[in-house]
């Protein structure tokens, strides 16, 4: 590599201004805004005043939950867009039997089989708030805390429809086929009969089946973030994937990095045209894992930690031992050099960014991403025997310094380190906790999402109850203090995104912004 071109290289990994958020969880990938602009102390009742919308975007089963991000006066969003397109092929995938009531569960084949035959044996006459009581009384009596926490609402839902609910073995038995796709609905209808599932499976699986097909393209679209007005989209060829597409791109160097249903994309940050499009592994096909880009390489979690050459697109090498495609990549600026720092699901592993090669591991691991500030990394872990932890970082290896044993409930929020503080907004609760002891500042009861929060001003902003409300808190470690609330019904899984003052959310149909700064007072 010839001189000037690894000087742009560096260049190209460190630049845009401190207020643009330009990766996931910001330019620092850490959830901390740095631009200093003053924000309100307090919201009206209606909340943040509202200053646009965008044109329809989709999210959830039909353009995922990757979160947005904002450079240079423009704000950009990747997504794999699902349309249902008509047609005489019929398809069964896992979309149609999420809204027939399957979910994969992680309960014993023993308590399984005992719901199963609870709900089968329901009186019909018990209906209502009886049957609503009843059903919550079983989940308290027969579930752990944990078992509830993750499966307990959608076991009463289970209850409410009775014996008109499609039995659980039919639907993991067909789930467990995977996407299927056949010519027409003779062939569909052929194929149901022959299938070892009950004939009330059958019937309302061929009322769930559309006469229409799931087919989607690769989005990247970018708007003036002053105004919500499209600058450009740019479109690729793409499979259906669903909503686990959920990544969110990169934006460096005048250039833009994206990750899509099939392939890893580089495009003109100003223009949308692409430079170049590279293949995702088989197995790590349309991720929620975001870009991390430094040194001209640029860094993915799908299926396996992969590492592509910024200016061709070249696969550089690939490393196994980090198996997700949730968790995003971070950098650690160690005694050794720059090590990547990986989530997989049962370890959180350093690996060498110029070889690819695994440097060590340590337990823990889940679908959050470690947050790294200086030698400290914090951890919310899918490992209840982890929970919340922090460790000391060194050329050998991760020594664990804290830790507070939690389920992690599904949340896989990311933690922010912040004035020598530990801020978490997982699972249900908001903690705040000493960066170098693990004194426990306080814990407040929650009901937080998958949402990772962002500081900014000194204060705490994050999504709870699956969206639907936006929080404001103090980052004061005295005491649990809220200093704003307001119905916002925004998507549930992507991050809160501040810069100037600005707030951007992602909404169930578009890109929302709402302005949080302090007015000037009137004279």
């Amino acid at each position: 590599m010839n001189r000037v071109f690894l000087i742009g290289c560096i260049l190209a990994s460190i630049d845009g201004t401190a207020g643009d958020w330009t990766q996931w969880r910001g330019s620092q990938r850490n959830g901390v805004v740095t631009d200093g602009v003053p924000l309100l102390d307090a919201w009206p009742e209606s909340g943040p005043k509202l200053l646009w919308r965008s044109e329809t975007i989709p999210s959830g089963d039909d353009g995922g939950h990757g979160s947005v991000v904002v450079a240079d006066g423009k704000t950009y969003m990747s997504l794999v867009w699902h349309d249902d397109e008509p047609s005489d092929n019929r398809e069964i995938n896992a979309l149609i039997l999420r809204k027939l009531g399957y979910r994969n569960l992680s309960l014993p084949e023993s308590l399984i089989v005992k719901m199963e035959k609870a709900r089968e044996s329901l009186s019909p006459r018990l209906r209502g708030r009886k049957l609503n009581e009843w059903a919550e009384k079983w989940v308290s009596e027969k579930l752990s805390t944990e078992q509830a926490e993750r499966n307990g609402s959608w076991v009463v839902s289970r209850f409410k429809k009775g014996r008109a609910a499609i039995p659980y073995n039919d639907l993991r038995y067909v789930a467990q086929k995977g996407d299927q796709r056949f010519k027409n609905d003779a062939a569909l209808q052929q194929w149901m009969e022959a299938q070892p599932v009950s004939s009330l499976a059958k019937r309302q699986l061929l009322k769930a089946i559309p006469n229409t097909v799931r087919v989607a393209k690769d989005v990247v679209v970018c708007l003036d973030a002053k105004s919500g007005r499209r600058l450009w989209k740019t479109e690729a060829p793409g499979e259906p994937t669903g909503r686990k597409s959920s990544s969110t791109p990169s934006v460096t160097g005048g250039r833009l990095f994206a990750a899509g249903s099939t392939h890893v994309y580089c495009m003109d940050a100003k223009t949308g045209k692409q430079r170049w499009a590279a293949p995702l592994p088989k197995r790590g096909k349309g991720p929620a894992s975001s870009l991390l880009v430094d040194d001209c390489r640029a860094f993915l979690i799908a299926g396996q930690l992969t590492a592509y050459d910024t200016k061709t697109g070249e696969l550089l090498w690939e490393n196994s031992d980090v198996r997700s495609s949730d968790s995003s990549p971070v950098l650690w600026l160690g005694q050794a050099g720059k090590r990547l720092i990986c989530s997989e699901r049962r370890a959180y592993v350093a690996v060498d960014p110029e070889t690819g090669k695994t440097v060590w591991k340590t337990s823990g691991g889940g679908n959050s991403t470690p947050t790294i500030s200086g030698d400290w990394m914090v951890v919310y872990s899918k490992d209840e025997t982890v929970g919340l932890a922090a460790y000391r970082l060194a050329k050998g290896g991760a020594k664990q310094v804290w830790t507070f044993p939690m389920s992690e409930r599904r949340s896989q929020s990311s933690p922010v380190i912040y004035g020598g503080h530990v801020y978490l907004t997982g699972g249900e609760w908001h903690m705040c906790v000493e960066l170098a002891t693990g004194k426990l500042r306080w814990k407040e009861s929650r009901q937080s999402t998958i949402s990772s929060p962002v500081i900014a001003d000194g204060k705490l902003i994050a999504l709870e109850k699956k969206g639907s409300d936006l929080v404001m808190i103090d980052t004061d470690t005295k005491a649990h203090r809220e200093l704003g609330k307001a119905r916002i019904k925004a998507m549930w899984c992507p991050s809160p995104v501040i810069v100037d003052g600005k707030l951007y959310l992602r909404m169930d149909d578009n890109l929302s912004c709402y302005d949080l700064r302090t007015r000037p007072s009137v004279q």
